[in-house]
């Protein structure tokens, strides 16, 4: 099964293809000055948002906006709440709006890693506790370059009562612009996993940051879905996740329904590759009502079909 995060639907467009200006105004409107995140190291990125209300277990904000150095990429979105945390919320918040942009674009940079581990350290502490944390933004959009993604929802649940931390992860309402086949790329995306909850601090560093040697986070993948029209992919397994997608390793269950469809949007869409990988999966599959099926492994960027290697590149 392929790489679970939100990273790999976009970086993969193989399968399935995902403001500052008016904070001044706004601010002077509700007398709030925008809000500096003093935390974050501004090698990593820059941060602002308005009327934050936070505390050690909550935080919420508006018209946040995320900004990577040197053209790197940005994000804005109309709300972020979090809540859970024992430690200071909403630097933990900032630190979940920085790897959710990263994520997105496949952004990698050294000055954020420490930080990251930092605030992955109280989310950790947070699950020790006993506690769940609970992330949400509303009307996401993420820039870089030609690309651009909008999303009217993310969300991510954890929870963690022993040495393994459960998480769901959820988008709704993407839209993609800019990149190859962005007809290829789901509408939404949920994923049911758990990993073990002492190793999230050196995954969140690696997901953002730079580190000389990846992490290797074994997760189980209770259940994944992404969906576009009539086209839904779904599968459960067991990943390896290390931050970087193609050093990331995947096997299990696959299932694509109505892959004929995936198939004519490829070819739309001068997909030729893509177009007939799915035409050689469809071969291979076992043929289970409108859904074809196949156990599948993902590993060094090559995905290999009830033991036939996919041309994805």
């Amino acid at each position: 099964m392929k790489h679970l995060s939100t990273h790999s639907l976009l970086r993969r467009r193989s399968l399935w293809q995902m403001t500052a200006s008016v904070l001044g105004f706004a601010a002077a409107l509700w007398g709030v000055e925008p809000a500096l995140a003093a935390s974050v190291p501004a090698g990593c990125a820059t941060i602002h948002h308005e009327n934050a209300d936070s505390g050690e277990d909550h935080a919420a904000f508006s018209h946040i906006t995320v900004t990577f150095p040197a053209n790197g990429g940005s994000l804005s979105a109309a709300s972020q709440t979090l809540a859970g945390t024992t430690g200071t919320a909403g630097d933990v918040a900032d630190a979940a709006s920085v790897l959710l942009l990263a994520a997105l674009i496949g952004h990698h940079n050294a000055a954020c890693s420490q930080w990251l581990e930092a605030e992955g350290q109280v989310a950790q502490d947070s699950l020790a506790a006993g506690h769940s944390l609970k992330l949400a933004w509303t009307s996401v959009a993420v820039k870089h370059g030609a690309l651009h993604v909008s999303m009217a929802n993310a969300g991510l649940a954890i929870n963690g009562a022993g040495p393994d931390a459960r998480a769901v992860l959820s988008f709704s309402g993407v839209a993609t612009s800019g990149t190859a086949a962005t007809s290829l790329i789901p509408s939404s995306a949920q994923a049911s996993f758990s990993l073990p909850a002492d190793e999230l601090a050196s995954l969140m560093a690696a997901t953002a940051g730079k580190s000389a040697r990846l992490p290797a986070v074994h997760v189980a993948i209770q259940s994944f879905s992404a969906k576009r029209d009539t086209v839904e992919l779904s599968g459960n397994g067991r990943a390896t996740l290390t931050g970087e997608h193609d050093s990331a390793s995947a096997s299990g269950h696959l299932e694509i329904r109505d892959i004929s469809t995936l198939i004519q949007k490829a070819q739309q869409d001068s997909q030729t590759k893509i177009a007939a990988a799915l035409v050689l999966a469809r071969i291979v599959s076992h043929k289970s009502g409108d859904s074809n099926t196949w156990d599948t492994n993902w590993e060094g960027g090559i995905l290999t079909v009830n033991g036939v290697p996919l041309p994805l590149r």
